[in-house]
Protein backbone atom coordinates (compact mmCIF):
# COMPACT_ATOMS: atom_id res chain seq x y z
CA UNK A 1 0.00 0.00 0.00
CA UNK A 2 1.55 3.38 -1.00
CA UNK A 3 2.45 5.79 1.78
CA UNK A 4 0.03 8.72 2.04
CA UNK A 5 2.89 11.25 1.89
CA UNK A 6 6.36 11.32 0.41
CA UNK A 7 7.59 13.77 3.01
CA UNK A 8 7.46 13.59 6.79
CA UNK A 9 8.70 16.26 9.19
CA UNK A 10 10.68 15.64 12.37
CA UNK A 11 11.70 17.97 15.17
CA UNK A 12 14.42 15.83 16.83
CA UNK A 13 15.57 15.63 20.42
CA UNK A 14 18.84 17.32 19.47
CA UNK A 15 21.60 17.23 16.85
CA UNK A 16 23.37 14.02 17.95
CA UNK A 17 23.70 11.48 15.08
CA UNK A 18 21.31 8.90 16.60
CA UNK A 19 18.63 11.58 16.97
CA UNK A 20 19.23 13.44 13.71
CA UNK A 21 21.09 11.37 11.12
CA UNK A 22 19.60 7.94 11.87
CA UNK A 23 15.91 8.93 11.34
CA UNK A 24 16.91 10.73 8.12
CA UNK A 25 18.59 7.59 6.80
CA UNK A 26 15.66 5.39 7.84
CA UNK A 27 13.32 7.62 5.87
CA UNK A 28 15.66 7.65 2.86
CA UNK A 29 15.76 3.85 2.66
CA UNK A 30 11.94 3.91 2.41
CA UNK A 31 11.99 6.50 -0.36
CA UNK A 32 10.77 9.24 1.97
CA UNK A 33 12.09 12.74 2.53
CA UNK A 34 12.48 13.70 6.17
CA UNK A 35 12.25 17.45 6.69
CA UNK A 36 14.16 18.68 9.75
CA UNK A 37 15.53 21.93 11.13
CA UNK A 38 19.22 22.53 10.58
CA UNK A 39 21.40 20.99 13.32
CA UNK A 40 22.53 24.53 14.14
CA UNK A 41 19.01 25.32 15.38
CA UNK A 42 18.91 22.31 17.71
CA UNK A 43 20.35 21.69 21.15
CA UNK A 44 23.68 20.06 21.87
CA UNK A 45 24.33 18.63 25.34
CA UNK A 46 23.39 21.34 27.87
CA UNK A 47 23.02 24.09 25.25
CA UNK A 48 19.31 24.38 24.33
CA UNK A 49 17.87 24.88 20.88
CA UNK A 50 17.58 28.40 19.49
CA UNK A 51 13.90 28.95 20.26
CA UNK A 52 13.38 32.02 18.08
CA UNK A 53 14.93 30.61 14.91
CA UNK A 54 13.33 27.22 15.54
CA UNK A 55 9.91 28.91 15.78
CA UNK A 56 10.64 30.72 12.51
CA UNK A 57 11.53 27.39 10.87
CA UNK A 58 8.27 25.88 12.09
CA UNK A 59 6.28 28.81 10.69
CA UNK A 60 8.00 28.56 7.29
CA UNK A 61 8.04 24.79 6.84
CA UNK A 62 5.16 23.01 8.59
CA UNK A 63 1.84 22.96 6.79
CA UNK A 64 -1.51 21.32 7.48
CA UNK A 65 -1.02 18.45 5.05
CA UNK A 66 2.34 17.29 6.44
CA UNK A 67 2.77 14.47 8.98
CA UNK A 68 4.90 15.51 11.94
CA UNK A 69 6.96 13.67 14.57
CA UNK A 70 7.95 16.03 17.35
CA UNK A 71 10.23 15.76 20.36
CA UNK A 72 8.26 17.72 22.94
CA UNK A 73 11.40 18.13 25.05
CA UNK A 74 12.83 20.22 22.19
CA UNK A 75 9.71 22.37 21.97
CA UNK A 76 9.54 22.99 25.73
CA UNK A 77 13.10 22.79 27.02
CA UNK A 78 15.27 23.03 23.91
CA UNK A 79 16.36 19.38 23.91
CA UNK A 80 16.65 16.18 25.91
CA UNK A 81 19.69 17.12 27.97
CA UNK A 82 18.46 20.68 28.38
CA UNK A 83 15.33 19.22 30.01
CA UNK A 84 17.51 17.86 32.82
CA UNK A 85 19.15 21.19 33.69
CA UNK A 86 16.41 23.69 32.78
CA UNK A 87 15.89 26.53 35.30
CA UNK A 88 12.74 28.10 33.81
CA UNK A 89 9.33 28.03 35.53
CA UNK A 90 6.61 25.65 34.39
CA UNK A 91 4.57 28.54 32.97
CA UNK A 92 7.28 29.43 30.42
CA UNK A 93 7.52 25.80 29.26
CA UNK A 94 3.76 25.53 28.89
CA UNK A 95 3.62 28.79 26.92
CA UNK A 96 6.14 27.42 24.43
CA UNK A 97 4.13 24.23 23.97
CA UNK A 98 0.87 26.15 23.58
CA UNK A 99 2.43 28.52 21.05
CA UNK A 100 3.75 25.57 19.04
CA UNK A 101 0.45 23.72 18.87
CA UNK A 102 -1.51 26.90 18.09
CA UNK A 103 0.69 27.26 15.03
CA UNK A 104 0.96 23.62 13.85
CA UNK A 105 -1.96 21.68 12.40
CA UNK A 106 -0.34 18.56 10.95
CA UNK A 107 -2.01 15.82 8.94
CA UNK A 108 -0.86 13.47 11.72
CA UNK A 109 1.19 14.46 14.77
CA UNK A 110 3.17 11.95 16.85
CA UNK A 111 4.83 13.39 19.94
CA UNK A 112 7.30 11.95 22.42
CA UNK A 113 8.60 13.22 25.73
CA UNK A 114 10.93 11.95 28.44
CA UNK A 115 10.30 11.24 32.11
CA UNK A 116 13.16 13.02 33.87
CA UNK A 117 15.84 10.39 34.47
CA UNK A 118 17.85 9.59 37.63
CA UNK A 119 21.22 8.09 36.61
CA UNK A 120 23.22 6.07 39.14
CA UNK A 121 26.61 7.79 39.01
CA UNK A 122 28.48 10.86 40.26
CA UNK A 123 28.94 12.75 37.00
CA UNK A 124 27.22 15.98 35.94
CA UNK A 125 27.96 16.23 32.22
CA UNK A 126 24.25 15.80 31.42
CA UNK A 127 22.77 16.64 34.85
CA UNK A 128 22.69 19.55 37.33
CA UNK A 129 26.12 20.34 38.74
CA UNK A 130 25.39 18.73 42.10
CA UNK A 131 25.27 15.37 40.35
CA UNK A 132 29.09 15.35 40.47
CA UNK A 133 28.92 14.87 44.24
CA UNK A 134 25.46 13.49 45.03
CA UNK A 135 24.34 11.53 41.94
CA UNK A 136 24.60 8.05 43.46
CA UNK A 137 23.00 9.18 46.71
CA UNK A 138 20.10 10.77 44.84
CA UNK A 139 19.59 7.57 42.89
CA UNK A 140 19.52 5.53 46.12
CA UNK A 141 17.27 8.09 47.82
CA UNK A 142 14.84 7.95 44.93
CA UNK A 143 14.83 4.14 44.73
CA UNK A 144 14.20 3.73 48.47
CA UNK A 145 11.47 6.36 48.49
CA UNK A 146 9.65 4.48 45.74
CA UNK A 147 10.23 0.95 47.05
CA UNK A 148 9.81 1.55 50.80
CA UNK A 149 8.01 4.87 51.11
CA UNK A 150 10.95 6.35 53.02
CA UNK A 151 14.72 6.73 52.60
CA UNK A 152 17.66 6.11 54.93
CA UNK A 153 20.12 8.02 52.72
CA UNK A 154 22.03 10.71 54.58
CA UNK A 155 24.39 13.47 53.57
CA UNK A 156 22.37 15.12 50.80
CA UNK A 157 22.10 18.87 51.55
CA UNK A 158 18.56 20.22 51.87
CA UNK A 159 18.94 22.70 48.95
CA UNK A 160 20.02 19.84 46.67
CA UNK A 161 17.04 17.72 47.66
CA UNK A 162 14.68 20.66 47.24
CA UNK A 163 15.99 21.37 43.74
CA UNK A 164 15.90 17.67 42.83
CA UNK A 165 12.26 17.33 43.86
CA UNK A 166 11.21 20.66 42.29
CA UNK A 167 12.62 19.59 38.92
CA UNK A 168 10.72 16.32 39.14
CA UNK A 169 7.44 18.05 40.00
CA UNK A 170 7.85 20.48 37.08
CA UNK A 171 8.67 17.73 34.60
CA UNK A 172 5.77 15.55 35.76
CA UNK A 173 3.27 18.42 35.58
CA UNK A 174 4.34 19.25 32.02
CA UNK A 175 4.23 15.58 30.95
CA UNK A 176 0.78 15.11 32.44
CA UNK A 177 -0.50 18.18 30.59
CA UNK A 178 0.37 16.57 27.25
CA UNK A 179 -2.48 14.10 27.71
CA UNK A 180 -4.88 16.99 27.13
CA UNK A 181 -3.28 17.46 23.71
CA UNK A 182 -4.06 13.80 22.97
CA UNK A 183 -7.67 13.97 24.16
CA UNK A 184 -8.08 17.29 22.32
CA UNK A 185 -6.86 15.82 19.03
CA UNK A 186 -3.74 17.96 18.66
CA UNK A 187 -1.55 14.91 19.22
CA UNK A 188 -2.55 11.72 17.40
CA UNK A 189 -0.11 9.68 19.45
CA UNK A 190 2.08 10.28 22.50
CA UNK A 191 5.02 8.24 23.76
CA UNK A 192 6.48 8.73 27.23
CA UNK A 193 10.16 7.71 27.27
CA UNK A 194 12.02 6.31 30.28
CA UNK A 195 15.75 6.38 29.71
CA UNK A 196 18.49 5.28 32.09
CA UNK A 197 16.28 3.79 34.77
CA UNK A 198 16.31 0.99 37.33
CA UNK A 199 13.45 -1.14 38.69
CA UNK A 200 12.67 1.46 41.40
CA UNK A 201 12.83 5.23 41.53
CA UNK A 202 10.71 8.36 41.49
CA UNK A 203 10.95 8.32 37.70
CA UNK A 204 9.45 4.81 37.68
CA UNK A 205 6.71 5.96 40.06
CA UNK A 206 5.96 8.95 37.84
CA UNK A 207 5.71 6.68 34.79
CA UNK A 208 3.26 4.49 36.70
CA UNK A 209 1.16 7.55 37.56
CA UNK A 210 1.15 8.60 33.92
CA UNK A 211 0.13 5.07 32.94
CA UNK A 212 -2.79 5.25 35.36
CA UNK A 213 -3.81 8.60 33.86
CA UNK A 214 -3.71 7.08 30.36
CA UNK A 215 -6.05 4.31 31.52
CA UNK A 216 -8.31 6.68 33.46
CA UNK A 217 -8.76 8.91 30.42
CA UNK A 218 -9.20 5.88 28.12
CA UNK A 219 -6.28 6.90 25.94
CA UNK A 220 -4.63 3.47 25.74
CA UNK A 221 -4.88 3.44 21.94
CA UNK A 222 -3.22 6.85 21.65
CA UNK A 223 -0.47 6.89 24.29
CA UNK A 224 1.99 4.51 25.89
CA UNK A 225 5.20 4.36 27.96
CA UNK A 226 8.41 2.70 26.81
CA UNK A 227 12.05 2.60 27.82
CA UNK A 228 14.71 4.47 25.88
CA UNK A 229 14.52 7.94 24.30
CA UNK A 230 17.06 8.51 21.52
CA UNK A 231 15.54 5.78 19.32
CA UNK A 232 11.90 6.83 19.74
CA UNK A 233 11.81 9.11 16.66
CA UNK A 234 12.71 6.04 14.59
CA UNK A 235 9.93 4.05 16.26
CA UNK A 236 7.41 6.83 15.56
CA UNK A 237 8.43 6.93 11.90
CA UNK A 238 7.84 3.18 11.70
CA UNK A 239 4.51 3.64 13.45
CA UNK A 240 3.33 6.29 10.98
CA UNK A 241 4.16 3.91 8.15
CA UNK A 242 2.61 0.89 9.91
CA UNK A 243 -0.74 2.60 10.39
CA UNK A 244 -1.05 2.76 6.61
CA UNK A 245 -0.69 -1.00 6.17
CA UNK A 246 -3.74 -3.15 5.43
CA UNK A 247 -3.15 -5.06 8.69
CA UNK A 248 -0.68 -4.83 11.60
CA UNK A 249 2.67 -6.47 10.91
CA UNK A 250 3.13 -9.59 13.03
CA UNK A 251 6.47 -9.96 14.81
CA UNK A 252 7.86 -13.10 16.43
CA UNK A 253 10.85 -12.58 18.76
CA UNK A 254 13.45 -15.33 19.17
CA UNK A 255 15.92 -15.23 22.07
CA UNK A 256 19.44 -16.63 21.98
CA UNK A 257 18.95 -17.62 25.64
CA UNK A 258 15.63 -18.49 27.25
CA UNK A 259 17.01 -17.43 30.62
CA UNK A 260 18.25 -14.18 29.08
CA UNK A 261 14.79 -13.04 28.01
CA UNK A 262 13.79 -12.78 31.69
CA UNK A 263 16.83 -10.74 32.75
CA UNK A 264 16.28 -7.17 33.88
CA UNK A 265 17.68 -4.99 31.11
CA UNK A 266 20.45 -2.65 32.23
CA UNK A 267 19.26 0.97 32.26
CA UNK A 268 15.68 -0.09 31.43
CA UNK A 269 14.50 -1.59 34.73
CA UNK A 270 12.31 -4.20 32.97
CA UNK A 271 12.76 -7.78 31.73
CA UNK A 272 14.29 -7.79 28.26
CA UNK A 273 11.19 -9.47 26.81
CA UNK A 274 9.03 -6.61 28.17
CA UNK A 275 11.32 -4.06 26.49
CA UNK A 276 10.86 -5.99 23.23
CA UNK A 277 7.07 -5.96 23.51
CA UNK A 278 7.03 -2.21 24.16
CA UNK A 279 9.32 -1.51 21.20
CA UNK A 280 7.19 -3.60 18.83
CA UNK A 281 4.06 -1.79 19.99
CA UNK A 282 5.74 1.60 19.60
CA UNK A 283 6.50 0.73 15.97
CA UNK A 284 2.83 -0.05 15.31
CA UNK A 285 3.30 -3.84 15.03
CA UNK A 286 2.11 -6.74 17.20
CA UNK A 287 3.91 -9.66 18.85
CA UNK A 288 2.60 -13.13 17.93
CA UNK A 289 3.16 -16.46 19.70
CA UNK A 290 4.04 -18.60 16.69
CA UNK A 291 6.98 -18.03 14.36
CA UNK A 292 5.08 -19.52 11.41
CA UNK A 293 2.38 -16.85 11.51
CA UNK A 294 4.78 -13.91 11.74
CA UNK A 295 5.57 -11.49 8.92
CA UNK A 296 8.84 -10.53 10.56
CA UNK A 297 11.35 -12.25 12.83
CA UNK A 298 13.41 -10.53 15.52
CA UNK A 299 16.45 -12.28 16.99
CA UNK A 300 17.20 -10.85 20.43
CA UNK A 301 20.73 -11.79 21.44
CA UNK A 302 20.91 -11.83 25.24
CA UNK A 303 23.45 -13.10 27.76
CA UNK A 304 22.72 -16.20 29.82
CA UNK A 305 23.16 -14.17 32.99
CA UNK A 306 23.60 -10.47 33.80
CA UNK A 307 24.37 -8.23 30.85
CA UNK A 308 27.86 -6.96 30.27
CA UNK A 309 28.70 -3.29 29.79
CA UNK A 310 31.47 -2.06 27.50
CA UNK A 311 31.75 1.30 29.27
CA UNK A 312 32.42 -0.29 32.67
CA UNK A 313 34.22 -3.26 31.03
CA UNK A 314 31.92 -5.87 32.52
CA UNK A 315 31.92 -9.11 30.55
CA UNK A 316 28.72 -10.85 29.51
CA UNK A 317 28.37 -14.63 29.76
CA UNK A 318 27.48 -15.86 26.28
CA UNK A 319 27.91 -19.50 25.22
CA UNK A 320 29.13 -20.63 21.78
CA UNK A 321 25.78 -22.40 21.35
CA UNK A 322 23.98 -19.06 21.61
CA UNK A 323 26.13 -17.57 18.86
CA UNK A 324 25.43 -20.60 16.68
CA UNK A 325 21.68 -20.18 17.25
CA UNK A 326 21.77 -16.61 15.96
CA UNK A 327 23.64 -17.60 12.80
CA UNK A 328 21.42 -20.65 12.20
CA UNK A 329 18.30 -18.52 12.46
CA UNK A 330 19.71 -15.98 10.00
CA UNK A 331 20.55 -18.85 7.63
CA UNK A 332 16.98 -20.12 7.94
CA UNK A 333 15.46 -16.68 7.44
CA UNK A 334 17.55 -16.06 4.31
CA UNK A 335 16.58 -19.46 2.88
CA UNK A 336 12.88 -18.82 3.54
CA UNK A 337 12.91 -15.19 2.46
CA UNK A 338 11.76 -14.21 5.95
CA UNK A 339 12.69 -10.66 7.08
CA UNK A 340 14.89 -10.77 10.21
CA UNK A 341 16.60 -8.15 12.38
CA UNK A 342 19.11 -8.69 15.18
CA UNK A 343 18.81 -6.79 18.46
CA UNK A 344 22.18 -7.34 20.14
CA UNK A 345 21.74 -6.77 23.89
CA UNK A 346 24.22 -9.18 25.45
CA UNK A 347 26.06 -6.00 26.43
CA UNK A 348 24.97 -2.47 27.15
CA UNK A 349 26.89 0.30 25.38
CA UNK A 350 27.89 -1.79 22.38
CA UNK A 351 27.40 -5.04 20.51
CA UNK A 352 28.73 -8.50 21.34
CA UNK A 353 32.12 -8.71 19.57
CA UNK A 354 32.00 -12.50 19.34
CA UNK A 355 28.63 -12.41 17.62
CA UNK A 356 29.51 -9.77 15.03
CA UNK A 357 32.90 -11.34 14.33
CA UNK A 358 31.13 -14.62 13.54
CA UNK A 359 28.52 -12.79 11.52
CA UNK A 360 31.02 -11.08 9.20
CA UNK A 361 33.12 -14.25 8.94
CA UNK A 362 30.13 -16.47 8.10
CA UNK A 363 28.33 -14.18 5.62
CA UNK A 364 30.10 -12.54 2.69
CA UNK A 365 26.89 -10.63 1.94
CA UNK A 366 25.00 -8.99 4.82
CA UNK A 367 22.46 -7.16 2.66
CA UNK A 368 19.79 -9.81 3.39
CA UNK A 369 19.79 -8.92 7.12
CA UNK A 370 16.96 -6.45 7.71
CA UNK A 371 18.43 -4.66 10.70
CA UNK A 372 21.09 -4.69 13.39
CA UNK A 373 21.55 -2.58 16.50
CA UNK A 374 23.53 -2.98 19.71
CA UNK A 375 24.11 0.56 20.96
CA UNK A 376 23.79 2.15 24.41
CA UNK A 377 20.82 0.79 26.41
CA UNK A 378 18.85 -2.35 25.49
CA UNK A 379 15.85 -0.11 24.84
CA UNK A 380 17.88 1.95 22.36
CA UNK A 381 19.16 -1.16 20.56
CA UNK A 382 15.88 -3.08 20.48
CA UNK A 383 13.80 -0.12 19.33
CA UNK A 384 16.28 0.67 16.56
CA UNK A 385 16.50 -2.93 15.36
CA UNK A 386 12.71 -3.31 15.23
CA UNK A 387 12.17 0.05 13.49
CA UNK A 388 14.93 -0.56 10.96
CA UNK A 389 13.64 -3.98 9.96
CA UNK A 390 9.98 -3.00 9.81
CA UNK A 391 10.69 0.13 7.78
CA UNK A 392 12.62 -1.94 5.24
CA UNK A 393 9.79 -4.48 5.04
CA UNK A 394 7.15 -1.79 4.53
CA UNK A 395 9.32 0.00 1.96
CA UNK A 396 9.65 -3.24 0.00
CA UNK A 397 5.90 -3.70 0.09
CA UNK A 398 5.51 -0.12 -1.11
CA UNK A 399 8.12 -0.70 -3.87
CA UNK A 400 10.04 2.35 -2.62
CA UNK A 401 12.95 0.55 -0.92
CA UNK A 402 16.39 2.07 -1.56
CA UNK A 403 19.00 -0.72 -1.09
CA UNK A 404 21.99 1.62 -1.08
CA UNK A 405 20.50 3.87 1.61
CA UNK A 406 19.78 0.73 3.67
CA UNK A 407 23.33 -0.57 3.29
CA UNK A 408 24.77 2.76 4.38
CA UNK A 409 22.65 2.70 7.53
CA UNK A 410 23.63 -0.92 8.21
CA UNK A 411 27.29 0.06 7.82
CA UNK A 412 26.85 2.87 10.32
CA UNK A 413 25.16 0.68 12.90
CA UNK A 414 27.71 -2.13 12.67
CA UNK A 415 30.63 0.30 12.63
CA UNK A 416 29.27 2.28 15.59
CA UNK A 417 27.88 -0.52 17.75
CA UNK A 418 30.54 -3.15 17.09
CA UNK A 419 33.75 -1.44 15.98
CA UNK A 420 33.53 1.75 18.01
CA UNK A 421 31.47 1.10 21.12
CA UNK A 422 32.70 -2.44 21.78
CA UNK A 423 36.37 -1.81 21.04
CA UNK A 424 37.75 1.46 19.69
CA UNK A 425 36.16 3.71 22.32
CA UNK A 426 38.08 2.16 25.21
CA UNK A 427 41.31 2.20 23.17
CA UNK A 428 40.87 5.94 22.60
CA UNK A 429 40.12 6.44 26.29
CA UNK A 430 43.27 4.58 27.29
CA UNK A 431 45.23 6.91 25.01
CA UNK A 432 43.74 9.79 27.02
CA UNK A 433 45.14 8.37 30.27
CA UNK A 434 41.95 6.48 31.01
CA UNK A 435 39.67 9.52 30.89
CA UNK A 436 36.12 8.44 30.05
CA UNK A 437 34.81 11.81 28.90
CA UNK A 438 37.17 14.70 29.55
CA UNK A 439 39.61 16.29 27.14
CA UNK A 440 39.53 16.49 23.35
CA UNK A 441 39.63 13.02 21.78
CA UNK A 442 41.98 12.49 18.84
CA UNK A 443 39.95 12.12 15.61
CA UNK A 444 43.03 11.15 13.60
CA UNK A 445 43.62 8.21 15.96
CA UNK A 446 39.90 7.39 15.77
CA UNK A 447 39.99 7.05 11.98
CA UNK A 448 43.17 4.95 12.06
CA UNK A 449 41.62 2.54 14.57
CA UNK A 450 38.37 2.27 12.59
CA UNK A 451 39.96 1.76 9.15
CA UNK A 452 40.41 -2.04 8.99
CA UNK A 453 36.99 -2.83 10.38
CA UNK A 454 35.31 -0.35 8.05
CA UNK A 455 37.08 -1.94 5.07
CA UNK A 456 35.69 -5.34 6.08
CA UNK A 457 32.16 -4.06 6.65
CA UNK A 458 32.10 -2.19 3.34
CA UNK A 459 33.00 -5.40 1.54
CA UNK A 460 30.08 -7.21 3.20
CA UNK A 461 27.60 -4.51 2.19
CA UNK A 462 28.68 -3.67 -1.36
CA UNK A 463 29.99 -0.24 -0.36
CA UNK A 464 33.66 -0.65 -1.28
CA UNK A 465 33.80 2.68 -3.12
CA UNK A 466 32.23 4.75 -0.36
CA UNK A 467 34.37 7.23 1.56
CA UNK A 468 33.81 7.04 5.32
CA UNK A 469 35.08 9.54 7.87
CA UNK A 470 34.55 9.34 11.63
CA UNK A 471 34.38 12.28 14.01
CA UNK A 472 33.33 13.22 17.54
CA UNK A 473 30.23 15.45 17.14
CA UNK A 474 30.09 16.42 20.82
CA UNK A 475 33.84 16.48 21.43
CA UNK A 476 33.61 13.58 23.86
CA UNK A 477 34.26 9.87 23.46
CA UNK A 478 30.79 8.63 24.37
CA UNK A 479 29.35 8.94 20.85
CA UNK A 480 30.83 8.94 17.38
CA UNK A 481 29.53 10.02 13.98
CA UNK A 482 30.18 7.66 11.05
CA UNK A 483 30.01 9.96 8.03
CA UNK A 484 29.49 8.44 4.57
CA UNK A 485 30.27 10.79 1.70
Amino acid sequence: MPFSHKRVFLIPLDSRPVCYDMPRRLAAMAGLELGMPSPALLGQLKTPANFKTLARWVKNHLFENDPLIVALDTVAYGGLISSRVNEEPLEILQERVQAFFSQVKADACFGFTSVLRIPNYDFAEEEPEYWNEYGKKLYQYSAELHEKGYSTVEGIPAPVLEDFMARREKNFALNESYLSLVSGGQLDYLTYCQDDTGPFGLNVQEAQLLESQIKKRKLGESAHIQTGADEVAACMLARWMALQQDAPIKVYPFYSSEAGRKLTAKFDGLPIEAVVEKAVRACGAIVVKKAAEADFWLMVHTPEERQGDHCSREQARVSPDQLDEVLKLLDKALAMGKPLSIADVAYANGGDPRLVERLVARFDDLTGLYGYAGWNTPGNAIGTSVAMGLIRLMAERNKSFDPEAFCKLMLIRLADDWLYQADVRNTVRRSMNGSAQNGSPDEKLLNVLMADGLFLLKSRLGLENQLVHCRYPCQRTFEVEIGIR
